[in-house]
């Protein structure tokens, strides 16, 4: 099977954008694909713990489901430094990373990649 990499700009609630990546995510698992998300921008969200919107999606539990599927989930630090989220404020299982070395690696290992962003 193939590695699928999810480049994700959007927030978690700014938007579908997330809960459409998560989702796909689940898919490419479920059909037996490695799956890679890595979020940039707003997209460093997804790994926040502690998450509870109301009306939306919670996209932190999705997230945590993945992880436990084997999906590889990276965020870029200068991002969450940005943000205000901290190192130990993320999800289990997920690492703020470097959009150098981790997306770039991502990108290399994977046979498709999707973009969501607005």
């Amino acid at each position: 099977m193939g590695t699928l990499t999810i480049h994700i700009r959007s927030g978690t609630m700014m938007n579908m954008d997330t809960n459409v990546a998560v989702k796909l995510a689940a898919a490419a698992l479920d059909k037996g694909h490695a799956v890679k998300i890595f979020g940039y921008g707003e997209g460093v969200t997804l790994i926040k713990e502690g998450q509870d919107p109301k009306r939306f999606p919670n996209v932190g539990a999705a997230i945590s489901q993945l992880v436990a599927r084997g999906a590889e989930v990276t965020v870029c630090s200068t991002c969450t430094t940005a943000r205000g989220i901290k190192r130990g404020e993320e999800i289990e299982g997920t690492v703020i990373g470097s959009i150098t070395n981790d997306l770039s690696r991502f990108v290399s290992e994977s046979d498709r990649m999707v973009t969501l962003s607005r």
